[in-house]
């Protein structure tokens, strides 16, 4: 996770990954290197350099929060990745997540004070990557184990935010606060015991009852760390409200609830619905939001519900569709005009019963039809076997 600080702000300590001005004006042959004396910093600072970029988890930070403009996440901000080459990036922005929330929920564990600089950084490279390739992020991070699902669904909360946040056209600054919301949508959790967040069986109506008191619990932490501003707050009481008022902790109904809240609900559901969890095997992208769909205008709000569905589609990346033609087919790519009929990758035959050479068909040009979608598992499939075969194609 990187940070761009001023030559004169470098600390012994501090992992640098690079430092601006021309190689030649400066002693240093390697472009990264942890700094272990005072004699370093005092040769890059001596020296025709004017920013340093630091790896914040290899390497002390700064002890003071960064203001926005000193932020920089990423080193790589091109618009226009490819879909391939953003999910090589995502794949070590998501390890570099479950680090910096781990991190930041063991500190919340042991009783010390929270520091929002690290998941600001954490925002602001979530929001990067979206802007290079609007899907790449969000399709790697539902993949995630069982044992990552604490730390991993909080960031994937906080990146499908983001994007739906970009697709109902909210300003930059509160995309921002949206994606922090998301972060810490569930940090009241961290008072509840393992073992009844770990049950692998249902609840009793007590431990439903202890359960509902997370986002009171997570509202008192964020408020007592004074870091929290209105979003990431409304959102941490208040994203179990539901629209007809059956939410909780206090039974809101429409239009007493955010449209903050109203996107971190269905965020929040769709990434739960579509993870392994105790007691919960992942269920596909499309069930999930199918799941959803039937209960917009009860549980969920209709606008959001909309955005939603454009910004992840109907048939979102990586769902396995049986077509017409009775082959099977991974979704690959939207097609925004044609939302129930997005390009594919057949990649199996049914009727044969054995795998087919990888084909990508857009079915908005093509006689085939979606009949209905699939549990890869069932056909002996991963969803990491799957995103093999369609990332370059995304």
């Amino acid at each position: 996770m990187l940070r761009r600080i001023r030559a004169e702000q470098l600390q012994v300590g501090m992992f640098v990954a690079r430092l601006g001005g021309p190689w030649i004006n400066h002693p240093f042959w390697r472009s990264r290197f942890l700094v272990t004396s005072d004699e370093q910093v005092e040769q890059i600072q001596s020296a025709n350099v004017q920013d340093v970029w630091i790896d914040i988890l290899k390497g002390r930070n700064l002890p003071t929060p960064a203001t926005p403009d000193a932020m920089e996440a990423d080193l790589s901000d091109e618009p226009g990745a490819s879909f391939e080459d953003e999910l090589e990036r995502a794949r070590e922005l998501i390890k570099s997540a479950r680090s910096l929330v781990g991190n930041m929920f063991s500190d919340v564990r042991m009783g010390r004070a929270m520091e929002a600089a690290g998941a600001l950084l954490l925002v602001d490279s979530a929001s990067l990557s979206l802007s290079r390739h609007s899907q790449a992020l969000l399709a790697m991070a539902r993949l995630k184990a069982r044992d990552d699902y604490t730390y991993l669904h909080a960031f994937s909360v906080c990146a499908l935010m983001i994007a739906v946040g970009r697709t109902l056209k909210l300003p930059d600054g509160e995309l921002r606060e949206l994606g922090l919301a998301g972060l810490v949508h569930d940090i009241g959790k961290l008072t509840l015991p393992d073992s009844l967040l770990h049950k692998a069986t249902d609840l009793t109506p007590a431990e439903e009852e202890q359960l509902r008191r997370h986002p009171s619990a997570g509202y008192r932490i964020l408020n007592e760390a004074r870091l929290y501003t209105n979003i990431p707050l409304d959102v941490c009481v208040h994203h179990h409200e539901r629209v007809d008022g059956r939410g909780y902790p206090f039974g809101l109904v429409e239009h007493e609830i955010s449209v903050h809240a109203k996107i971190a609900a269905i965020c929040d559901t769709y990434d739960s619905l579509t993870s392994p969890r105790p007691n919960h095997q992942a269920w596909s992208p499309a069930r999930a939001v199918e799941y959803i769909a039937v209960r917009v205008d009860t549980l969920f709000d209709r606008r959001v519900f909309k955005a939603f569905t454009r910004t992840v589609g109907i048939y979102p990346l990586g769902t396995v569709l049986r077509l017409r033609s009775n082959q099977l087919a991974v979704v690959c790519g939207q097609n925004e005009d044609e939302p129930l009929r997005p390009r594919v990758m057949a990649f199996y035959s049914v009727a044969a019963s054995k795998a087919l050479p990888p084909q990508v068909i857009d079915l908005s040009h093509s006689e085939d039809t979606v009949v209905a979608f699939e549990d890869a598992r069932q056909w002996g499939y991963t969803d990491e076997q799957l995103m093999a075969m369609y990332a370059p194609h995304g």
